[in-house]
């Protein structure tokens, strides 16, 4: 998938500019591309996406900051997204062929080509909402793929059915790789962790949303039923690091509105301090998964919150992908 992108860009920016590009892996981490723009050539290092969404932008800032000739190649980039990397100098390029480019030796912008009509997303039912809550799953615990598709289902609350699209789904997407007896084996989980994150944040999510809240006491006074609710968001993270003063609260419960309310002593407000979304997983010590805090702290943005989030992502995440 991320070299199809890669070689569709290249070719687009050729028929529309003439620019010759040439792709180069040394490895599975350092991937470049060499453009020649009349006399000069110009080497990149290289960040595929499918979408630049905006919780990526902080985490390409800080790549950028380590590779300054970094280029982002991706499917599509929204237009506020590619007016916020032009800002911070970041080259880009998408598959319709439109580039920016702004260095000490050249300056290159096209933005002029529509968005190219793709096909459907490879991994169909792999991320609609309840593929989404499977992939939580798949992520949290790798082996859970090699129980038997009854076990996975009654593990993530989900209906049998939807068990087998979603592994045919993560296969077509080159995600997983299935061996004989049954067996599977993953494969760049890593992407597969932001390809659910975009998913989670635009499609899960907001329907998650139970509704704001304002406490009548001080909110961290509020003592949940572990067996039904976790703490999420910026609390969370703080009980984990012990590296950030939260302001924005968040629970995820299994509670009803008129328990929420006679319980924890909040009342519904547009604009309250206290977020409630529904719960879909089992709650276990009353803190959200690390993989779900990670996902909050990179959606509200700001730079203690992602500082936090990588963090979260070094000390808890890498080791299970």
């Amino acid at each position: 998938m991320q070299e199809e992108i890669i070689l569709t860009a290249l070719e687009s920016l050729h028929r529309l500019s003439g620019i010759n590009g040439l792709y180069i892996q040394d490895d599975i981490k350092n991937k470049q591309i060499h453009l020649k723009i009349e006399a000069r050539t110009l080497e990149f290092r290289i960040e595929v996406k499918t979408e630049v969404r905006r919780h990526q932008v902080y985490q390409l800032a800080a790549l950028h900051s380590i590779y300054p000739h970094l280029i982002v190649i991706a499917q599509h980039i929204f237009p506020e997204i590619k007016e916020e990397l032009r800002e911070l100098g970041i080259s880009h390029l998408e598959s319709n062929g439109n580039v920016f480019i702004k260095n000490e030796q050249i300056f290159i912008l096209i933005d002029t080509q529509k968005k190219q009509k793709s096909q459907k997303d490879n991994a169909n039912r792999a991320f609609t909402k309840t593929g989404l809550k499977v992939l939580f799953h798949l992520l949290n615990n790798k082996e859970l793929i090699h129980q038997t598709q009854r076990e996975i289902a009654g593990i993530c609350g989900v209906g049998l059915g939807n068990i087998p699209q979603i592994i045919e789904g993560l296969m077509e997407a080159g995600y997983l790789i299935k061996f004989q007896n049954n067996k599977y084996v993953w494969q760049r989980r890593k992407e597969l962790l932001d390809h659910w994150l975009n998913g989670y944040a635009t499609l899960l999510r907001p329907k998650l949303l139970k509704g704001k809240y304002t406490c009548k006491k001080a909110w961290h006074d509020i003592q949940l039923n572990t067996q039904s609710s976790a703490w999420g968001g910026e609390y969370a993270a703080d009980l984990l690091t012990n590296y950030l003063r939260p302001e924005n609260i968040l629970i995820h419960t299994k509670e009803k509105q008129i328990d929420l309310i006679r319980n924890h002593h909040i009342i519904p407000q547009l604009n309250g301090e206290l977020e409630v979304h529904e719960i879909f997983w089992q709650p276990e010590n009353g803190i959200a998964p690390p993989v779900i805090i990670y996902a909050e702290l990179l959606l509200s943005g700001g730079k203690r919150n992602i500082e936090t989030a990588e963090i979260i992502y070094n000390e808890f995440i890498q080791s299970i992908l």
